[in-house]
């Protein structure tokens, strides 16, 4: 179990209604342009079903909740209005199951809390104030505090986290996740009339693996790189940079795919697994490796053989964009 810290304030009232958290992938670049990376949404991507969280807003711990789901995409919330009007329209979502507390003043345990204020990424200043940051990772020390303050209710909640495991999720979640956010650029793809019909019926199949995508995976990739399975009728052709994150060129070049059977695909897909630019297996951070074995997955750090310069260039955005990989403090 892992502990979290979101300082929720403007989206506190719709992410505790709906039970969930979201964040935007990247914060908005000093030019109002491009996009750069933010560890505190970077952290989404790392919080697994069984951590606890703790949320912040207005100078309060005002709840706890335990994380049900892993991380995944999903578009801003309607009911965000006009907050975050800069903010991406896909960012990263995870469910939370929150309980009901009685509020407490970090700054009233101040002389308790002081030693962790001082760790990297500390989700407080050293006065107790808030900082602007979304979501950080605490001690469990830090956690114990913050439990203690909020008495019965978190105790009870941390208990509740305990029996709630992820190792029985990864696969389950891979398998559940909506299409929403693919659909929804699917369906702008077909109302474009100034692609071509042809084209853009050749991009909307690409989205599933199929038609003319589909034919230039098979002259690169001849089997699963994991299973070794050749036989067509058992293979994904699967975007090694996703679809939706693809300009139309990348959507339907064989060098942007990989064949997979349905299982590695889905793992792949969601960000459970990835491969090195040396063609090394790897692992996620917070990934069930026993559910994985179960799957028949190689262990991590099996190699699947080379993959081409063009191939390299997509899985270096897989790896940075959709890999759970662990967050790396700066």
């Amino acid at each position: 179990m892992k502990y979290w810290w979101v300082n929720q304030g403007q989206t506190y009232r719709e992410e505790r209604k709906g039970g969930y958290l979201w964040s935007p992938k990247r914060s908005q670049g000093k030019d109002k342009q491009a996009t750069v990376r933010n560890p505190f949404y970077e952290y989404m991507r790392e919080v697994a079903p069984g951590d606890m969280v703790f949320s912040y807003k207005d100078g309060h711990v005002v709840s706890c909740g335990i994380i049900t789901s892993y991380c995944y995409e999903s578009p801003k919330p309607d009911e965000f209005g006009k907050i975050g009007q800069n903010w991406s329209q896909i960012g990263w979502r995870v469910d939370v199951r929150y309980s009901e507390v009685s509020p407490f003043k970090p700054k009233d345990q101040l002389q308790r809390i002081a030693p962790f204020l001082e760790q990297k990424h500390a989700p407080l200043l050293p006065n107790g104030s808030g900082k602007l940051l979304y979501l950080t990772t605490i001690s469990p020390e830090f956690a114990g505090v913050i439990i203690d303050a909020l008495g019965a209710p978190a105790r009870a909640c941390r208990e509740e986290a305990s029996h709630l495991s992820l190792h029985d999720s990864t696969e389950n979640f891979a398998n559940a996740v909506e299409e929403q956010v693919e659909q929804y650029m699917a369906e702008k793809v077909r109302q474009d009339i100034e692609i071509p019909e042809t084209t853009r019926l050749a991009l909307v199949k690409a989205r599933i693996g199929q038609g003319i995508f589909r034919e230039e995976v098979s002259k690169v990739e001849k089997h699963c790189r994991l299973t070794g399975v050749e036989d067509g009728d058992f293979l994904v052709a699967s975007h090694i940079k996703p679809w939706k994150d693809s300009d139309n060129r990348e959507r339907l070049s064989g060098q942007n795919g990989l064949m997979l059977t349905r299982t590695p695909d889905h793992l792949f897909d969601k960000g459970f697994i990835s491969f090195a630019d040396d063609g090394r297996l790897l692992y996620a951070a917070r990934v069930n490796r026993e559910a994985l074995a179960k799957m028949k997955i190689p262990e991590e750090g099996v190699n699947v053989g080379r993959f081409s310069a063009q191939q390299i260039e997509f899985l270096r955005y897989h790896r940075d964009s959709i890999f759970k990989k662990k967050v790396v403090a700066a």
